[in-house]
């Protein structure tokens, strides 16, 4: 459990700094983004993924990768708010940091396990 999330704080330090450009403290900000993204996918995400089911059936389960990088930028928000800094971020730039964050991850984890 303690390597999973190891792997997600290393792939939140590649995207705060490489794709997002943020380089104030950053181990400390994917170190509590990383526990805001477990609460945000734990508590939040059941209950929006039953919400638009509709429109995920619709979009034949595109519509999941939307919600998840909304949830990503809402946990960036979050972030933002505890620490005391700011960044505008498009949603573009959330979706591609998403991305590349999902990408990261998996990898890492299937190189590890």
């Amino acid at each position: 459990m303690l390597t999973r999330f190891l792997i997600h704080v290393a792939a939140l330090l590649f995207v705060f700094y490489f794709i997002w450009q943020v380089h104030q403290s950053i181990l400390g900000a994917a170190i509590i983004m990383a526990v805001i993204l477990a609460l945000v996918n734990a508590i939040i995400r059941p209950v929006l993924l039953i919400l638009t089911l509709p429109v995920t059936v619709l979009t034949l389960g595109l519509f999941v990768i939307v919600l998840n990088a909304l949830l990503f930028g809402l946990s960036f928000a979050v972030l933002q708010g505890i620490m005391g800094i700011h960044f505008d971020l498009t949603f573009l730039q959330i979706l591609v940091g998403y991305v590349i964050y999902v990408i990261i991850s998996t990898v890492l984890t299937h190189l590890i396990h």
